[in-house]
């Protein structure tokens, strides 16, 4: 690490910020371009729970499907689901660097990116099961 200090500055040059502008677009462009295939990637997990507890909960009883609530449901999951993905800028403030031998650039972003991959795939099965069950439920108030 070259903790030489730059000519009349007391701040190494580690620790310098270069060029932020450069930096904060980059910075944005890898978030935003990997979005898509972070919501794509939340799909197959809550409708599979879906699919499964819905199953599970009406054991083969034919029930009427309220598409508008289900709808509804997943569409603020996914709104939730994007704004917890939002929070990926929350450590490029935190742990960005514009300096290309960082460890951010080279491991950081992806590591982060794939852990909260993982973890929000398994928050969409959750949501799913959850859904699953709220129709139960509401239907089930309407019957008896």
């Amino acid at each position: 690490m070259n903790t030489k200090l730059w000519p009349n500055q007391g701040v190494s040059q580690h620790h310098v910020m270069r060029d932020y502008p450069a930096f904060r677009n980059t910075a944005i462009r890898y978030w935003e371009r990997r979005r898509i295939f972070y919501n794509l990637a939340l799909i197959p997990p809550s409708l599979f729970a879906y699919m499964v507890m819905a199953g599970l909960a009406y054991v083969g009883d034919p029930h009427e499907t309220h598409y508008g609530y289900v709808l509804f449901w997943f569409a603020l999951s996914a709104l939730g689901a994007n704004i917890c993905y939002s929070f990926a800028y929350a450590l490029e403030f935190l742990f960005g660097c514009d300096d290309p031998t960082s460890r951010w650039l080279r491991f950081g972003r992806t590591t982060a990116f794939v852990g909260g991959v993982v973890f929000a795939m398994l928050l969409a099965f959750i949501g799913g099961r959850n859904i699953a069950l709220m129709e139960f439920y509401e239907q089930a108030k309407r019957v008896g």
